[in-house]
């Protein structure tokens, strides 16, 4: 039964990046003068880890977004994110998001605004949430700090991330990072390890599997456990 469940999931999924991936292409078609990017993402994850707490097991997702040079230095990125947890039915999610991206020195500077969105109607009421990521390296180590706010909520959510990467051979590659999160500034979320190895299978398309350990810390410590989890995505760019 869980087979088939995730099966039925998939084909939405699927389904639902190519609606995604054709409105795209006609935007690109339509400002065919600008210099134009576009990636298409479907994965897996085995569980749905969004900032320290585990969502649901089984975790089905596609992502479309597009790209383009507002001027010398600053980036406009818009897309889309569909997901579904394939253990609780009825759990579909949208993200629209949006971001400018630019750097000041050694430092890069991400604003960003996402809507999520819940399709079935006994999930809850959309939200909309506003963030800015600072970013700079420190030798081999990238750092990074994100701060959001959604306003439907009123709730923030900050995290500090260091990571590093480091190639095996010409397609292959290891990332490790770790995050540790805050919650309204009150108490912190967890802290996160994962390491990735990205695979470059052309020049348009990479396949990239990790694992990752959520470790919940201060009130998260006492409503969650410790989870090991993993994820394969495959990534084409146009």
């Amino acid at each position: 039964m869980k087979i088939r469940q995730i099966a039925e999931k998939t084909a939405k999924i699927i389904g639902c990046t190519a609606v995604l991936a054709f409105f795209s292409a006609l935007s690109a078609d339509k400002v065919a003068a600008e210099d134009i990017g576009a990636e298409v993402s479907v994965g897996y994850d085995t569980d749905y880890m969004f900032r320290g707490v585990n969502l649901g097991q089984d975790l089905l997702w596609s992502d479309v977004n597009v790209s383009t040079s507002l001027s010398d230095g600053l980036d406009l990125g818009v897309g889309a994110w569909y997901a579904n947890v394939a253990d609780d039915a009825g759990n579909d999610e949208l993200d629209i998001y949006a971001g400018l991206s630019t750097s000041m020195g050694d430092m890069s500077v991400d604003l960003g605004a996402t809507y999520y969105y819940y399709p079935d109607p006994t999930a809850g009421d959309g939200t909309l949430e506003f963030g800015i990521g600072l970013g700079t390296s420190a030798g081999p180590i990238d750092l990074s700090l994100g701060l959001y706010y959604d306003i439907d909520l009123e709730a923030a959510y900050y995290e500090v991330g260091a990571a590093t990467s480091f190639d095996l051979t010409d397609t292959m590659a290891v990332d490790v990072g770790g995050a540790i999160g805050n919650a309204d500034g009150d108490t912190l979320t967890a802290l996160t390890f994962t390491i990735g190895v990205p695979i470059t299978l052309s020049d348009s398309a990479s396949l990239s599997p990790y694992v990752g350990v959520n470790i919940p810390l201060d009130d998260y410590e006492d409503a969650f456990g410790d989870d090991i989890y993993s994820g394969l995505s495959l990534t084409v760019g146009f």
